[in-house]
């Protein structure tokens, strides 16, 4: 009885998804890449430095990369992406964001050009839910979103010719694209008005918000889409 208990328990993670940042035969069939290993920062910049990103207020814990200090700043990808399917688990305490079409050539903040699908632990439909595009999308899903406040939630963002679409825990809750007269309508409606460039960068890097949350990713998962 010992070992079938045991057995089942070293089989359990297999069961239920695999064990976290790993890529099962199909993905990595597929085209996916995982951005981060859980044990190391490879991959992955400062946004106040524009260097390989160290740990400190950043760091690594049970898995996940934990944003657990006070300015910290804000992390990117050391890639570049265009065309992608982008997803990553999240647990947070607060405000945070995942943004794509990052420019670290552009001076000032990250978010400067670049949109961002927002994280937090609300269970609403606005833009600046959970899996909203921030400021622009509101969430568009029949019945109630999927969430967890106090567990992990996963957002995909897939990016391809300028249409963009988001999936939170599995259900679709946006729809876009970039350029066209709608988006035209609602950033000309937004506080993006004047902000030259945004959302132009058609090949930029993928960005992780700190907003003085506490805030842990993990599964960060890519695959090019050609």
């Amino acid at each position: 009885m010992k070992a079938t208990i045991a057995l089942l328990l070293a089989l359990a993670p297999l069961a239920f998804g695999g064990e976290p940042n790993t890529l099962t035969e199909a993905e990595k069939k597929e085209g996916w890449k995982l951005l981060f290993d859980g044990k190391t920062t490879k991959g992955w910049k400062s946004w106040k430095t524009k260097k390989k990103l160290e740990t400190g207020a950043w760091v690594i814990e049970d898995g996940a990369l934990v944003l657990k200090g006070k300015g910290a700043g804000d992390i990117y990808t050391a890639k570049k992406y265009e065309n992608f399917d982008f997803s990553v688990d999240f647990k947070t305490k607060g405000n945070s964001g995942v943004l794509f079409r990052v420019d670290p050539e552009v001076p000032g903040p990250i978010y400067k050009v670049a949109p961002e699908v927002q994280i937090e632990r609300s269970t609403g439909k606005k833009s600046t839910d959970a899996g909203g595009l921030y400021a622009l999308y509101e969430i568009a899903c029949e019945g109630d979103k999927p969430m967890k406040p106090d567990g992990w939630n996963t957002i995909r963002i897939r990016l391809e010719n300028n249409k963009g679409t988001h999936w939170f825990n599995g259900v679709k809750v946006a729809e876009y694209e970039i350029g066209s007269e709608d988006w035209k309508k609602r950033v000309a409606e937004s506080k993006f008005k004047d902000w030259k460039g945004f959302a132009e960068t058609a090949k930029g890097h993928i960005g992780l918000q700190d907003h003085g949350a506490e805030v842990a990713f993990r599964n960060i998962k890519m695959r090019v889409l050609k």
